[in-house]
């Protein structure tokens, strides 16, 4: 994982979501996938989630929140581009066609891909639960065409990881040994200092 994928991971994490990084997309010629390749992060929310800290509605980023509805499972396929990228290179449909089965959501969750195509987010019901997933980019660049994917600035996701560790400094400090990270346990050092 590079540390635009680790500041992803944590941003993701630390509102509400369960990441999975590095999202290994086989060959799969059946499908349209002729080399390996991977989706930088895949994560899943639950709508109710809480935690005493870190962990409740004022704690959320509305930037990102305000994207879906109250009470849906959010599905996110994320690429993280710290350098220069083709943008016709993000999101291929075979591969986010890979990438949706993987949720389990429902069976032939694949068959959304081509509404993914041209679009960052799909909404659906199943079983009476609502779910959505939305294709986001983070980069460094100015903010992106938003007709395809939602689009964020690696700079504001690591400027939402410091005020959350700012917010709860004490209670974070005390924790810092337990996360699986030397870079938030240094930017929690950073605050703490």
């Amino acid at each position: 994982m590079n540390y635009g994928e680790e500041i992803a991971y944590w941003y993701f994490r630390l509102n509400g979501f369960f990441p999975l990084v590095n999202f290994v997309v086989h060959r799969t010629e059946e499908i349209g996938i002729r080399y390996s390749t991977d989706i930088d992060l895949l994560a899943v929310r639950f709508p109710h989630v809480y935690e005493p800290v870190g962990g409740q509605p004022s704690d959320w980023d509305s930037k990102l929140m305000d994207n879906f509805d109250k009470d849906t499972i959010i599905g996110i396929l994320c690429e993280v581009k710290t350098g220069n990228y083709n943008v016709s290179g993000l999101f291929k449909s075979e591969a986010v066609k890979y990438a949706l089965t993987r949720f389990g959501f429902k069976p032939g969750l694949g068959e959304y891909a081509d509404k993914l195509r041209d679009s960052p987010m799909v909404t659906f019901f199943h079983n009476n639960q609502k779910y959505q997933i939305a294709k986001i980019l983070v980069s460094n660049r100015q903010n992106q065409d938003r007709t395809r994917y939602i689009h964020f600035q690696l700079a504001d996701l690591e400027k939402f990881i410091l005020d959350r560790i700012k917010r709860y400094k004490e209670k974070k400090w005390q924790g810092r040994m337990f996360f699986p990270s030397n870079y938030l346990a240094a930017l929690i050092d950073q605050v703490h200092r």
